[in-house]
């Protein structure tokens, strides 16, 4: 029987540990396309992995590293299943926009609302941020209170789904962030948004 182990936070490598004590396999496993390496180093020196399905056996001591080889994407899959399935899902951000000096969705961010919803349930648990933003069209003050009022609409609107959710973060940047930089007392659509990283 073997223990998988994965490393979330890069999620192309997979290591596996024998429980027979006779080995460890490291394995680079497929990263979208983006380049990745491993470095192996041991007492006997170091081995770089590549290459997807590239993997080297430790020996049980640690101190020697077998030679590169090629793991096949089935054997991968079949043997590293369990801990295939269990790395997260990517985080997404979504921008939703309102209209003018409200808290009302446009009709297309309207349309977003049930992605994000299905997005968060396919992550629990998970941490979701809600920013709210406005543009620079009237005071700071107000429009501070304005995007705070935006991400508490759409908090509100996740919790009214029926769904238990318990890491709700809502944060109101007010004008200070602007997706579209204008000078003050600017009005643009683009501005208005509530931002949601779910993670």
């Amino acid at each position: 029987m073997e223990v998988a182990v994965i490393a979330t936070w890069i999620v192309m490598f997979i290591a596996s540990v024998m429980n027979t004590g006779t080995s460890t396999t490291v394995v680079l496993a497929d990263n979208k396309g983006n380049p990745n390496a491993i470095v192996i180093t041991t007492a006997a020196g170091s081995k770089i992995i590549d290459k997807t399905g590239q993997y080297v056996s430790i020996s049980s001591k640690g101190d020697f590293a077998s030679e590169v080889k090629i793991m096949p994407k089935d054997e991968i899959k079949s043997r590293f299943k369990s801990a295939i399935e269990a790395i997260p899902l990517e985080p997404v951000h979504v921008n939703l926009y309102f209209k003018n000096n409200s808290n009302e969705l446009t009709e297309s961010s309207k349309k977003k609302l049930p992605y994000i919803l299905v997005q968060i349930k396919q992550r629990i648990p998970c941490d979701v941020n809600i920013i709210g933003h406005t543009d620079t069209k009237g005071s700071a003050t107000y429009n501070t209170k304005l995007a705070l009022k935006r991400a508490q609409y759409v908090k509100n609107w996740i919790l009214d789904s029926g769904a238990d959710f318990n890491n709700l973060k809502v944060k109101s940047y007010g004008e200070s962030d602007l997706l579209i930089k204008t000078k003050d007392n600017v009005a643009e659509a683009r501005n208005r948004r509530v931002e949601i990283f779910i993670k």
